[in-house]
């Protein structure tokens, strides 16, 4: 190939990967972290049409003891319903915002508490975790497609490993 073609050649993949944005997955950190602080926010305004809008339109809402929640419509009556509950209140506080590389998937993960009246009326307030998955729309939005969340005491960071399943079955005699 002739010298002035590799400098043609050359020149054409810098430029197409100079076209190429680049993602500051610092700054889309922070940005998602915000996002869901915004949304803990609104959750404690009762608007549903807000509440709802950070969700993806094919988004799941996976909750303890209860069936997955697919889609806007199915999404929008468990938050009516849950808002329709005296008492109820759901707070959470994310901790860390991981981004993907190309910027448009990520996941946060936090601790969160509710409360609902028990069967005398008294509030009870049960702390929980969870981890949401998002993705960024064609908007420029950060929107949650995967909200999953379980009761029990908020995880504490450790150096230690945790006692597994995989650790107690090895005393297990089922094991061979």
């Amino acid at each position: 190939m002739k010298p002035v073609l590799w400098v043609f050649a050359g020149l054409s993949v810098l430029s197409v990967a100079a076209c190429q944005p680049r993602v500051s997955r610092e700054g889309e950190t922070m940005a998602l972290l915000e996002r869901d602080r915004a949304w803990a926010r609104a959750a404690a305004t009762g608007n549903v049409d807000s509440i709802a809008s950070f969700w993806t339109e094919d988004a799941r809402v996976l909750l303890p003891d209860q069936p997955a929640y697919v889609g806007t419509e199915a999404i929008r009556k468990m938050v009516t319903a849950s808002l329709a509950i005296p008492g109820f209140q759901i707070s959470w506080t994310p901790e860390n915002a991981i981004v993907s590389a190309s910027g448009d998937l990520a996941y946060t993960y936090g601790t969160n508490s509710i409360t609902v009246p028990d069967s005398a009326g008294h509030p009870v307030t049960t702390e929980g975790r969870y981890v949401e998955v998002w993705r960024k729309g064609k908007d420029g939005e950060w929107r949650c497609s995967i909200d999953i969340n379980n009761t029990g005491p908020a995880a504490k960071p450790t150096s230690q490993p945790p006692d597994t399943i995989l650790s107690r079955r090895s005393h297990s005699p089922m094991v061979a």
